[in-house]
């Protein structure tokens, strides 16, 4: 009998498995593991050598996981089963680093994307071509996925403000980097353009490995905000699609999702300061919803205060007839 099998009851179907790894350098040792089946989740740690369960719940729907590369990518609980995950998540955290004296690695990032030394507002920066903005030597986030000269940021080492995107020895402004007409040159085919039926607006879908040129705008656009609550997370180019909003001949906001069988997983939804207050966001999730997911449903993960009010303006959550599901994505942890 597995592990697994040995906590799970008979009645229980297992979803996933989420480990909870000790990694140092290039050695990684298991010290706890979360258990998910179609009735409850539960948590287990290691306490000198003994595995313990620090705590369960009872779930009222079942959550569905996702797999990249035959590996565990994300467990996705709907509410309100991930309201009450997210809670324990944090507080299991907790009870592991009391116990190992590690970092869970999140926390570990953002120590050392350390706060500015300025704030944007405060500091005498300008533009791209200012002696403070220089290209970011690394990007925890971006690092995986490109190499030193295929994409990095450029930024204000002083307050950390964003100008624009590096690639192969040349940079590119905001000015250039959101124009329409530059998204829609080099490899973009006439085939992703989304009429929205307005004046001055449409749309470009970016599927996976699609047009480099898109996929940098919205990395670089899906940055812009890493020091505040707007988004949740990084574009995944690898595998989600985008969706950009292009207004004034200039992209004003993106979402972006993943496909899966259940149905597509909303991810990001984001509209540019200069474009805000204009409607877009609903109107992007509404022809998003209706012309480009080919889905008569889809989730929507780890919402935002902003995003759950937008969803909620044109009644994409209503429980009884909107199209939408809000769901909590739980993903391998690891300390260290």
């Amino acid at each position: 009998m597995s592990f697994t099998e040995s906590v799970l009851r008979k009645d229980e179907t297992h979803i996933a498995e989420v480990p909870v790894e000790h990694q140092q350098q290039f050695n990684k040792k298991r010290i706890g593991s979360i258990i998910v089946s179609d009735k409850r989740c539960i948590l287990l740690h290691l306490n000198e050598g003994s595995w313990e369960i620090f705590d369960e719940h009872k779930l009222s729907s079942e959550p569905f996981a996702q797999y990249r590369k035959n590996e565990l990518y994300s467990v996705f609980f709907p509410m309100p089963d991930g309201e009450r995950i997210s809670q324990l998540k944090s507080e299991y955290i907790s009870n592991v680093e009391d116990i190992t004296g590690s970092s869970y690695f999140m926390n570990a990032f953002g120590e050392m994307n350390q706060e500015p030394d300025i704030e944007p507002d405060d500091c005498r920066c300008e533009r791209i071509s200012s002696n403070k903005v220089l290209v970011e030597s690394e990007n925890s986030e971006l690092s995986e996925s490109f190499g030193e000269q295929e994409f990095r940021l450029v930024s204000c080492k002083d307050c950390h403000k964003i100008y624009g995107r590096y690639r192969e020895g040349r940079k590119a402004s905001f000015n250039k980097l959101f124009s329409a007409d530059w998204l829609l040159g080099g490899d973009s085919t006439s085939e992703s353009i989304v009429e929205i039926g307005k004046d001055e607006a449409f749309a470009i879908h970016h599927p996976p490995h699609g047009s480099t040129r898109v996929q940098d705008a919205v990395l670089t656009a899906s940055q812009i905000p890493r020091w505040s609550d707007d988004v949740v997370s990084t574009y995944k180019h690898e595998y989600q699609h985008a969706l950009c909003y292009i207004q004034d001949e200039e992209m004003a906001g993106y979402l972006t999702w993943e496909d899966h069988d259940k149905g597509p997983i909303l991810s990001q939804l984001y509209v540019r300061n200069e474009h805000r207050e204009e409607g877009i966001a609903a109107t992007l999730v509404s022809e998003w919803s209706e012309k480009v997911c080919e889905s008569d449903h889809y989730f929507a993960d780890d919402l935002t205060t902003g995003g759950r009010a937008v969803l909620e303006s044109i009644d994409h959550l209503d429980t009884r007839s909107g199209p939408a599901q809000e769901v909590y994505s739980l993903i391998p942890m690891a300390f260290g």
